[in-house]
């Protein structure tokens, strides 16, 4: 038997989130299957880290079909679910002999998982692991042994003794790697119940893994070196020997790695906040979602302000980043509702690490039942976002976003910039389609193209830019969810409104979970998946572009003999694409220094490029 997971990370244009893609649910399932027998460890195998992570969707069809599995099982959460049904439907016709398995939180009844692709009406998935997946995948190793045909839906009867369950990072079924995060469960429930959650559908009690495993992954992961501890827990201080963990945590953390947790700040006093600390405890996600009880009420979740407040304070002084959770659009919270949400936190300081997301309407969840007598405008599909209520409208909710900016001086969704590596894990990221047989190659190798690609185009050649955009109806059809950024060059003219809608238009993909992610966006360029950006030598052109031409961003070439206005540069602010081999040690530090908080707009790329 060949067995392959896959687990496809958030996409984003420079690869970012792809460090934190773990699979966690791979390694626990194969640690489990292993330990019952029912998995040789030469039998399966994770999906590489370069097609995963890099690859576009023609290159993981690729990357599975040659190895030919017998299986091939798909962890999906909200933001690779479209992907991955895309990815498994080309590779079930690549590979005839393969069958496809789904599990992971979107595996629920009447969602997309069961119906294939928008429109398609079909799903590729041959079976179907519902809710806590070791037992049932057990059960379906176990009747492809028996030579027993799939079925449709696996599902456990009961819940699974986590003492019985190997720990991955110490079966060997997941790796410790350098400078990733590793990310570890001590616990499965969650004594909350809140109403826009699944997590409690899935595992409806608290149980506890073995203390003494969580110790052991501790110590593994300061010797391999990893970035951080993530613990999983929906509610890490929901226990009776709270203090006890902590302890061994601290003593099992020698190396000082940094934790990152969840919990409820009411629960937190004098003592519990220093063994936080002394545990390692970097930064805690607290969820607030909202000050109005209503609202809190509405989703099941309770709040007491003098104990948050108390909390809030103990972990500032023992130097935890509180990383405070709100949610707009919840029932019962209208704008000043929500403006009061963000009052409260500029009082006491956690505004800047807050962290703001729309109300997301998951499977399976009660809220989701809830949405239409809640007059809830909302997305179908991921992420599920609610777009207004009978309290908010759209619009306010457009508002909302942009006073959290304005007030914590923060940036809800930073814009993406272009990349000019020609290579990104051993696939071709930036294409310079100046040249037309590029683009040719392009056509002729859709599995040799990353999943995030820079094009570099002369503004001042309109054969060349419809042959760009004729071109993308094919790139489209091979790689439907791979992530562009578009470079119109020129030192004479800014490209025309109409020009530059045109090339959006034929690259973009509405429906892309990165598009909808930025949903509420006020960002005048109004697209992500494709973004357009107007790069230019001449500085007086791309001031009065920064002005005039606000659907591009503009991205000004600094060489290596030009130099540049500092001041004019600190008041504008434009991307900025610059060779640090040429430019000169003083100027390289003046540009480090103006771009000190912005330094994803300077961009590294050859002076040469943009002759």
């Amino acid at each position: 038997m060949k067995v392959l997971f896959v687990q496809l990370p958030v996409q984003d244009p420079n690869w970012e989130s792809s460090r934190a893609n773990v699979p966690l649910a791979a390694g626990c399932l194969a640690a489990y299957a292993e330990s019952r027998g029912l998995l040789a460890r030469e039998e399966w195998r994770i999906l590489g880290r370069e097609a995963t992570d890099y690859g576009s969707d023609a290159a993981l069809v690729e990357a599975i079909a040659a190895w030919e599995p017998d299986l091939a099982c798909f962890s999906l959460y909200a933001w690779n679910l479209e992907r991955s049904i895309h990815v498994a439907e080309r590779a079930a016709a690549a590979s005839g002999r393969t069958r496809f398995v789904a599990g992971g939180p979107e595996v629920v009844p009447g969602m997309l998982v069961y119906e294939g692709e928008r429109g398609s009406g079909r799903s590729p998935f041959h079976a179907l692991v519902e809710g806590e997946g070791e037992l049932p995948f057990a059960e379906l190793l176990a009747d492809l042994r028996r030579g027993k045909p799939l079925a449709r839906r696996y599902a456990a009867s009961e819940l699974l003794d986590l003492a019985t369950a190997p720990n991955p990072y110490l079966a060997g079924t997941l790796p410790i790697e350098a400078e990733r995060p590793v990310h570890l469960e001590t616990m499965r429930g969650c004594p909350g119940k809140c109403g826009y959650c699944y997590y409690g559908k899935n595992y409806p009690t608290v149980r506890r893994f073995p203390r003494e495993d969580a110790y052991k992954v501790v110590e593994l992961a300061g010797r391999g070196r990893a970035s951080e501890i993530y613990l999983m827990d929906p509610s890490f201080q929901a226990t009776e020997d709270l203090a006890d963990r902590l302890v061994g945590l601290a003593k099992a953390n020698a190396a000082g790695l940094p934790i990152h947790a969840e919990l409820r700040l009411e629960s937190i006093g004098e003592e519990a906040g220093r063994l936080y600390a002394a545990a390692g405890l970097g930064s805690a996600e607290v969820g607030l979602q909202s000050v109005n009880p209503r609202a809190l009420e509405a989703v099941n979740r309770s709040w007491d302000r003098a104990a948050f407040e108390r909390g809030a304070e103990i972990m500032r002084k023992n130097r935890v980043t509180v990383k405070t959770g709100l949610i707009l659009g919840l029932p019962f919270d209208g704008y000043e509702q929500v403006i009061e949400t963000f009052d409260f936190l500029g009082m006491h300081g956690l505004g800047q690490e807050a962290e703001l997301y729309p109300l997301a309407l998951l499977p399976g969840t009660p809220v989701r039942a809830m949405a239409d007598d809640w007059g809830m405008g909302r997305m179908e599909g991921p992420p599920y976002w609610v777009t207004s209520t009978d309290w908010i409208s759209q619009d306010d909710m457009a508002d909302a976003v942009a006073a959290f900016e304005d007030g914590f001086d923060v940036e809800w969704a930073f814009p993406p910039a272009p990349h000019f590596r020609e290579d990104e894990g051993g696939y071709r990221a930036f294409v310079d389609a100046r040249r037309g047989e590029n683009l040719d190659w392009m056509r002729l190798n859709p599995a040799k193209l990353a999943s995030s690609i820079t094009l570099l185009a002369d503004a001042d050649d309109p054969e060349g830019l419809s042959r760009l955009a004729r071109a993308a109806r094919d790139l489209r059809r091979d790689n439907p969810f791979a992530l562009y950024q578009l470079v119109l060059r020129s030192d004479t003219r800014i490209p025309s409104e109409k020009l530059s809608a045109r090339l959006r238009d034929a690259f973009l993909r509405e429906e892309h979970y990165y598009e909808l992610s930025r949903f509420f966006s006020l960002d005048p360029q109004p697209s992500y998946q494709t973004r357009l950006f107007f790069a230019t030598r001449n500085p007086s052109l791309a001031y009065r572009a920064m002005e005039e031409a606000t659907d591009l961003e503009t991205m000004l070439v600094i060489g290596g003999k030009g130099g540049f206005n500092a001041d004019r540069l600190a008041e504008q602010m434009p991307f900025v694409a610059f060779d640090r081999e040429a430019l000169p040690f003083d100027r390289l530090y003046e540009l480090m220094t103006i771009y000190a908080d912005f330094r994803h707009m300077l961009v590294e790329a050859p002076e040469e490029l943009f002759k």
